[in-house]
């Protein structure tokens, strides 16, 4: 049952992520500069940069982590260490994002917004526990003594 959940459940749900930042993604820069005016804020170039730059970050260390825990064959052929550090800096990522979704809901008032918070951070708190398993089993196989060949 764990196996199906780290290598068949976590895999969707990490590319569900990446589907919803993306759709997100697409939808504010279709949305334009002109959402700007509502918050009386002018857009910072820098500042939209930055927001690019993390959300690919994070597109990539999710589809990345897809990979790493959905296809046998792609976890057979990177090096323990790689894939640790990979499953690690995820699993971090995804506390992050779970604790600003917990932090957003809890300064808003009840609505659909604290429902769509509620699944993400459940979803962000499950996919860091399973990357924190895959982690654990691999700092394990790592401090393994290698056995003698005989």
């Amino acid at each position: 049952m764990k196996r199906l959940l780290v290598h068949g459940v976590t895999p969707v749900l990490l590319l569900l992520q990446v589907a919803y930042v993306g759709f997100f993604g697409v939808l504010f820069a279709v949305s334009g500069p002109g959402a700007a005016a509502i918050d009386h804020t002018d857009p910072s170039p820098v500042g939209d940069a930055l927001f690019t730059g993390l959300l690919l970050v994070v597109v990539l260390l999710a589809a990345g982590g897809a990979a790493l825990l959905g296809r046998e064959s792609l976890r057979a052929r990177v090096p323990g260490g790689v894939r640790t550090g990979w499953l690690g800096t995820l699993a971090v990522a995804e506390v992050v994002m779970a604790a600003t979704f917990a932090i957003m809901a809890l300064q808003e008032s009840l609505g659909p917004d604290s429902l769509v918070a509620a699944v993400s951070v459940t979803v962000c708190a499950g996919i860091a526990l399973a990357c924190a398993g895959e982690v654990r089993s691999g700092i394990r196989t790592m401090r393994r003594p290698a056995q003698p060949h005989v």
